[in-house]
């Protein structure tokens, strides 16, 4: 489903603010705008969130909920630092405002076809894009690791979202795949994939601590004309953040899983892993760093918003 809205820009009905948020309907982050949702945590910050699912289809270059918040159909999206440069470079005035999670994938394979990145070259391994920060994440730490780039020793596959991209590794056309980290547990307890690289403990590899990549991501315009607001969405992220840490019935609930599954446990221990209570302003150095590492060296002014990490 695409984000749609009859009109553009912030919506207000009366004194209460109304932020409408694009978030994919397969994707975590609308974990934390339910539980903002369902909590009141938007009414106890001064505004409403309206949450608006879209599908996970690259367009025109731009990810879907990147294309919602370009095309003034969504007031806030959650997308990585990289994808907010290229946007900015095409002249689109986004700016990352709430930091939300070291949200790296992992690559997963079925059973019995390898088990370390060395074994890699000359396997076809599928990926989303080719500028995704998870296969640019991979080039780097094997670069480093074995002393090849998976884009020369590999064959590429792009597919256009993480749904097809799980759909050919499942169908088995693929010898691998860059998945997004909350796909990954339910295909592995299946007992015919396993994960060989969880792409988050590739960042010391590269002499980086785990850092926020995935923000909240709102325009220019809405930010400066609206600060308060988007002060108001960070508390609610703030709050939702800790209560979904704090208390594992909620988080379930939120999830639609059973806590006593093996699956959900392992889901839940990756996303304690990547969403923290307590990110701040100094990690743009490291966000910089990482960028460097794999191969973005041109982060433009303005990404990352000030007064709001």
């Amino acid at each position: 489903m695409r984000c749609e809205a009859p009109h553009a820009g912030l919506v207000r009905h009366g004194p209460v603010p109304v932020l409408r948020a694009g978030f994919e309907a397969s994707g975590s982050g609308r974990w934390l705008m339910q539980t903002i949702v369902l909590h009141a945590l938007d009414q106890a910050n001064g505004f409403r969130l309206q949450v608006q699912l879209a599908d996970d289809q690259m367009r025109a270059g731009l990810q879907a909920t990147e294309s919602c918040l370009a095309t003034a159909t969504a007031d806030v999206v959650d997308t990585d630092w990289l994808s907010i440069a290229r946007c900015r470079r095409k002249g689109i005035s986004l700016v990352a405002a709430v930091p939300y999670g070291a949200i790296f994938g992992g690559l997963l394979t079925p059973l019995g076809r390898y088990t370390t990145l060395s074994e890699l070259p000359g396997r076809r391994i599928g990926v989303i894009h080719p500028q995704d920060k998870n296969w640019l994440l991979l080039r780097a730490a094997c670069r480093v690791l074995h002393d090849f780039d998976p884009e020369d020793a590999c064959d590429r596959v792009d597919t256009g979202s993480k749904t097809a991209l799980q759909e050919q590794l499942v169908n088995g056309s693929l010898d691998g795949a860059l998945l997004y980290w909350h796909q990954i547990p339910a295909l592995v307890a299946s007992g015919q994939f396993v994960e060989v690289c969880d792409l988050l403990d590739m960042l010391p590899v590269l002499g980086v601590r785990p850092v926020p990549s995935t923000f909240f991501v709102f325009s220019n315009a809405l930010l400066e004309a609206q600060p308060d607001l988007v002060q108001g969405f960070a508390l609610a992220v703030s709050a939702a953040v800790r209560l979904l840490r704090a208390d594992l019935p909620v988080w379930c609930a939120v999830t639609g899983l059973s806590a006593n599954q093996a699956d959900t446990q392992a889901l839940r221990a990756k996303w304690l892993a990547r969403i923290s209570a307590g990110w701040d302003s100094t990690m743009q150095t490291d966000l910089h760093t990482l960028a460097r590492c794999l191969g973005e060296t041109d982060i433009p002014e303005g990404v990352f918003a000030p007064g709001f990490l």
